[in-house]
């Protein structure tokens, strides 16, 4: 029935934003084409009634009324205000002519009824209250007038005989056509009610949806932070740390922090490449397994063996058709694992694995973020590594710059000079004693050390790259030194050390230029020669004279097959 009614809807005037409004334009337009179609038999039967009473006035009125139905009933163009008010003033007119024609014997009570209700409906509640007042007030003043014989009381005889069946009908069709026009808007009511109800629960249940689904993606949103804030921590301490262990521990530790994990672990492959060994673990387990050397075969059924196989993350799960027994008696709880490759470059390093107590607790942007800090660590091992070997070398390097200065400088001390000064300031007094060398002997030490001797002298050692060249020694007439002036002797002691050996480089490269210079010399002199005896003669007095030698002797013996040649050479040196 819905459906033939709403085809005698207006689709321009329902406003589908104002949801009152447009229910009350349903009801309207059902109510006028029940009215159009029921009012036939009220207009008919009143018709006959009032032709056999001769009331040509009364016909007149029932025949606009009813014409007035039709017209609103289906003159859509019309707006709703006016047809609301057509159709109430027409229920109003009509109760008023039945309590004119039949007093209050007639369907005068059923019209203004109707009123009422209709006008609660199609306008507003107090609408609905002001029209009960208005038809309660008609009733009163038509029976006022009646009594008062201000109108004339209607002949009823007809109408009040309940033997009359005619009137029994001229009663019941009014009667139910107001009912169900009633009837009908109260359909339309509670069918408008119950659409509304079910779209605000469907509204609330895609609402609810629509939470859910919010909540997961704040969830997820916010593990993503906490693992983009994860992955900068542990980038900013692959940074500043250069120990692995320490490295690995500290990561291992915060990815199981961050990320609210049971365990995590870092393996790294042992020298032949084929066990990958634990390295770091978090909590007690972790620390037992690596108290036990804990390894893994490489390519194994393992988890951790196949991501380093097969260079790829890996997923295990004890759960579904790919499930697995995880059977280490350390973590008994495990049910989720994710193994990730610590790749660099063409190079697998080991691994970091990292379980969970609850089923499938890993996805793909798990494996995205972790794979990073794999990575991370890969590059880590690599920077330590190489950290290592410039530390290594730089020692050795210290060692033997260690070696060649304390070589050089003790070939300086056996030249036989005398490589100490003494100064005395006489301003001071005459009698005071300079230091000796026994006062300050060399010492190894940095820091300034004052003596026993009144606590008045402090030796200073000449310093060299960490290698004592010597010592400085000075004394005074005051209880100590302070702070100030040790790091003044120790500046102004350093510096000397740095003259001294720069000295001694120039030194150095003068003797060496020197000796070049002999030998250029020399060996023009011997190139100049034509033949073997001034060549071994020019050689030797060259020599000799050079290092002041007394005598000198060179000789060649080269093996022969028949017989031994040998020519010595014995000049007279000048």
């Amino acid at each position: 029935m819905n459906r033939f009614f709403e085809r005698f809807l207006d689709p321009s005037a329902p406003d589908r934003e104002n949801e009152v409004q447009y229910w009350r334009e349903r009801i309207l337009a059902v109510v006028l084409i029940s009215a159009a179609v029921l009012g036939s038999g009220i207009y008919v039967t009143n018709l006959v009634s009032t032709i056999q009473h001769r009331s040509w006035g009364w016909i007149i009125i029932y025949t606009l009324s009813y014409a007035g139905i039709l017209l609103i009933a289906f003159s859509h163009w019309l707006s709703y205000n006016m047809r609301a008010g057509v159709l109430l003033a027409l229920f109003y007119a009509l109760g008023v002519v039945s309590a004119l024609q039949y007093a209050n014997v007639g369907d005068v009570r059923i019209w203004l009824v109707g009123f009422s209700i209709l006008a609660g409906v199609f306008l507003s509640l107090q609408a609905g209250i002001v029209a009960a007042i208005c038809s309660t007030i008609t009733l009163l003043s038509i029976g006022m007038m009646m009594n008062q014989g201000w109108i004339a009381i209607p002949s009823i005889s007809d109408a009040a005989n309940p033997a009359n069946f005619s009137s029994w009908i001229n009663t019941s069709i009014p009667f139910l056509t107001v009912n169900i026009i009633i009837v009908l808007s109260l359909g339309v009511i509670i069918n408008g009610l119950n659409k509304s109800l079910q779209r605000g629960h469907s509204l609330t249940t895609e609402l609810e949806r629509d939470r859910a689904r919010l909540e997961q993606r704040t969830q997820a949103l916010e593990r993503s932070e906490v693992q983009v804030h994860t992955a900068a921590e542990i980038t900013q301490a692959i940074s500043a740390e250069l120990d692995p262990a320490t490295l690995f521990q500290q990561v291992v530790n915060l990815v199981k922090e961050r990320f609210g994990l049971y365990y995590a672990g870092v393996f790294s492959i042992d020298e032949k490449g084929l066990y990958a060994i634990l390295r770091a673990g978090t909590g007690e387990a972790g620390q037992k397994m690596l108290s036990e050397g804990h390894k893994v075969a490489i390519g194994g059924t393992s988890t951790i063996g196949w991501a380093i196989s097969r260079r790829q993350a890996r997923i295990a799960l004890d759960v579904g058709p790919d499930a697995v027994h995880f059977d280490n008696p350390h973590l008994p709880l495990t049910r989720s694992e994710l193994a990730l490759p610590m790749i660099s470059g063409p190079q697998v390093l080991g691994t970091l694995t990292v379980q969970s107590e609850k089923p499938e607790a890993f996805d793909q942007d798990d494996i995205t973020v972790l794979q990073g800090v794999a990575d991370g660590l890969a590059i880590a091992m690599e920077n330590a590594t190489l950290f290592q070997q410039v530390q290594a070398n730089l020692e050795e390097i210290r060692r033997l710059n260690q070696q060649y200065l304390g070589e050089a400088w003790t070939d300086v001390t056996m030249r036989g000079a005398d490589l100490s000064y003494t100064f005395e300031n006489k301003a001071l007094g005459a009698d005071r004693r300079p230091p000796t060398a026994d006062v300050s002997p060399l010492t190894t030490d940095r820091q300034p050390a004052a003596s026993s001797d009144q606590a008045t002298t402090i030796n200073v050692p000449l310093m060299l790259r960490e290698q004592v060249i010597g010592n400085l020694t000075l004394e005074a007439d005051k209880e100590t030194w302070s702070p100030d002036e040790q790091s003044f002797i120790e500046a102004v002691a350093t510096q000397a050390g740095l003259a001294l050996e720069n000295v001694r480089l120039v030194e150095e490269t003068q003797r060496a230029s020197q000796h070049d210079r002999i030998v250029a010399d020399i060996t023009s002199k011997v190139w100049a020669s034509t033949d073997i005896d001034t060549i071994l003669r020019t050689t030797l007095r060259e020599l000799g004279q050079t290092l002041q030698a007394s005598d000198g002797l060179i000789q060649l013996d080269v093996p022969q097959t028949n017989e031994e040649s040998t020519r010595d050479v014995v000049p007279q040196l000048p």
